[in-house]
């Protein structure tokens, strides 16, 4: 096994170890030595896990003083969000409603300019993620990664590269989600339906038509996320994606 993977599974324990001791926003947690004790891993394996938490400002070092929880609501960076997210750890009904906002946030801005920049290529590209989203579907599989797709490649026709970073961390960030929702057939015939709507009011230039598609393709994940958020939960018939 390799020093990745261990400080990986070093992660998936610390997290919620300082999620469930409850620490206030610039705290003391333990200390490298107690910590790779309590989890009985090498120093060499905890810093490196350390390491990733202080890339994503979750915590802070100080030298000769100890290690100290940051604000992680305020400070975290979203790549902590796709962390919590790959470990499969649970999602707040909170944390839903921020992501949703987010998303909105960004892809109403994203279709408004890709309605007046969109090029034949853009578009040539979404209508190859719908050519494979039809045929996946044909075939009973699931459209998970072909909705991440679709949407990326809807930023990516905005010609705004940070909308487009910024809409890769949210698409990591809620990869389980969107594969217990696509594990629904139904799910995935709405979502191409609205996804070849929304394809065709931006290749017209149809900025009103198009913000009222996404409108209704939006409004109803947050509701559907909020009703689904048990972890392994069989997914339950909802809204369009």
């Amino acid at each position: 096994m390799s020093q990745a993977t261990d400080s990986t599974q070093v992660l998936s324990r610390i997290l919620p170890f300082i999620r469930e001791r409850g620490y206030a926003p610039g705290e003391r947690i333990p200390s490298e030595r107690e910590l790779a004790e309590r989890f009985s891993v090498s120093r060499g394996i905890l810093r490196e896990a350390l390491s990733a938490l202080e890339a994503m400002r979750v915590i802070q070092r100080r030298p000769q003083s100890g290690i100290y929880l940051r604000d992680v609501a305020r400070e975290a960076s979203v790549d902590m969000l796709v962390l919590e997210s790959d470990l499969g750890m649970p999602v707040s009904p909170s944390d839903v409603k921020d992501l949703n906002e987010f998303r909105s946030m960004l892809e109403v801005q994203a279709v408004g300019l890709a309605c007046s920049r969109r090029t034949e290529a853009d578009l040539a590209r979404i209508d190859e993620v719908l050519a494979v989203s039809r045929a996946r579907h044909a075939a009973g599989q699931t459209l998970s990664e072909q909705d991440a797709d679709f949407h990326m490649a809807l930023c990516a026709a905005s010609g705004n590269k940070l909308i487009q970073r910024a809409a890769n961390s949210f698409w990591l960030a809620s990869r389980a989600r969107r594969e217990r929702y696509f594990g629904d057939p139904a799910n995935g015939l709405r979502s191409i339906r609205q996804h070849t709507a929304l394809r065709d009011a931006v290749a017209a230039g149809d900025t009103a038509r198009a913000l009222d598609v996404l409108g209704d393709h939006l409004g109803n994940v947050e509701r559907y996320w909020l009703a689904n958020l048990v972890p392994n939960a069989a997914p339950a018939p909802g809204p369009a994606r």
